[in-house]
Formats: C-alpha cells, structure tokens, sequence
C-alpha cells in the first residue's frame, strides 16, 4: 500500500509540474506582448558581427505593434505578427506586404523586451554573424 500511496504521489507530482511548465511558456509570451504592443519602437543602433551602426539622432526605423495583431513600420509595411516560442526562446514573426503589394515575411528573436528598451536577433542566410537591433520606445 505505502509503494501504491509514493507511486501516485510521483505521479500527481509529475502532472502538476508538467502543468506549470506549459502556463508558464503561455505567461511569458502574454507578458512579452504586453510589453511591445501599442507602442512605436524606433532603431537606435544594430550590431552585426563587430560592425556597430549607430541611428541616434537621426530619423530613422520604426515599427508599431498593434493589440489586435497588426503591425505597421516607417518603410510602409502593414501585416500581422505574432508571438511563439521555439526551443525555449521567443519568436516574433511578422507577415506583412509593402505599399506596391509585395510580400515579406520574417522572424525575429526577441532577446529582451522592456518597459523602454527591446533587442531583437536575426541570421540572414549566407550571413556569419547575427544581427541584433536595439530599440527603444519613447
């Protein structure tokens, strides 16, 4: 009998461990969204490899996530996102078309997302390094 009680113990154990791991992926990705929507993020600076590239002070890249999933940036790309993770990292993927209609499709890693601040990552194919864009939302 006490081998049956430990057994199921494990086992309620296990399920609700399982349980919280599944909320908490569901958490985190409502809270990086709540973080990055309704606010205009603009490009400060992207580093590539050694190669940094400054855009403070200048008019420069911006983007805007909407709280009904859209998304519209300085270059007139308007579409949908998304929030996912993948492999214990979050993902942010976008499917948008330009103002003549053509279409451009891309994911970013999400580094870091702030009240002011967001890092996003990406490799382009054929690129060695990664590129990591520094936004700030003012």
């Amino acid at each position: 009998m006490k081998k049956n009680y430990s057994g199921l113990l494990i086992l309620i154990l296990f399920v609700f461990t399982s349980a919280c791991n599944k909320d908490l992926s569901r958490i985190t990705a409502t809270v990086i969204d709540k973080m990055m929507v309704n606010k205009t993020w603009y490009l400060d600076y992207s580093i590539t490899g050694n190669n940094t590239q400054s855009f403070l002070g200048q008019s420069t890249y911006s983007i805007t996530y909407f709280k009904d999933g859209t998304t519209k940036d300085s270059d007139g790309l308007t579409g949908t996102y998304k929030i996912i993770e993948n492999n214990g990292n979050y993902q942010i993927q976008v499917v948008a078309n330009s103002l003549k209609g053509n279409a451009l499709n891309y994911t970013h890693t999400i580094e870091s997302v702030g009240e002011l601040n967001m890092i996003q990552s990406f490799i382009l194919t054929g690129q060695a390094s990664k590129t990591s864009l520094y936004f700030t939302s003012k």
